[in-house]
């Protein structure tokens, strides 16, 4: 029971230390999302995930700068995997990055859309968080369904990451499936209307 108290007064101090709004999912489900996964990570893929994460821009700058004094290695290597989760939303917001795709980046367009080049990628991507299925009530022919999107990026990122594919590409595919994953898990996740 100590554990399970120690654990979530990690997550509370790191939610409280990062200073963000919380609307509806935000950081707060992504790194609940990021925090149960690094439970189920063995020893040695969390040593490999580490390296990874050291890899992003914001690494050094931010992410260290949140972790509060006097935290244990391991519980700061467990925080860092938390925010790292964050960052595919944090970078919307951030100057030299630009929407692409269509409808204010909400759509795809094109082969720039698909592009995994890693941390030199400076488009948001938007469309890489949902998967916005058509329906219809009345039987009507539907378009299919806008690709890549969450679902199809998932299936990219794991399959880097278990490639022999360059470390700063596999640590910029790691944040974005850590990302989707919590995006995917959101109830209703879809597009900003």
């Amino acid at each position: 029971m100590k554990a399970a108290y120690k654990s979530l007064a990690l997550v509370l101090v790191c939610l409280l230390t990062l200073n963000f709004p919380s609307f509806a999912w935000d950081n707060l489900g992504h790194m609940t999302v990021a925090y149960v996964a690094y439970q189920h990570l063995n020893p040695a893929t969390k040593t490999r995930v580490d390296e990874l994460l050291k890899l992003n821009p914001d690494y050094r700058r931010r992410w260290r700068a949140l972790i509060p004094q006097g935290t244990s290695h391991a519980d700061s290597k467990m925080m860092i995997f938390m925010i790292a989760a964050t960052w595919p939303d944090a970078i919307k917001h951030r100057p030299g990055y630009t929407d692409d795709g269509t409808e204010r980046g909400e759509r795809p367009d094109g082969a720039i859309s698909v592009q995994n080049i890693g941390y030199s990628d400076h488009l948001h991507h938007k469309y890489w968080h949902f998967v916005d299925t058509p329906f219809s009530t009345d039987g009507t022919a539907l378009p299919a369904i806008p690709a890549p999107n969450a679902e199809t990026q998932i299936a990219a990122f794991r399959s880097v990451l278990a490639s022999n594919d360059a470390d700063p590409k596999k640590s910029y595919d790691l944040v974005w499936l850590e990302h989707l994953v919590g995006d995917v898990h959101q109830p209703l996740h879809a597009p900003h209307a």
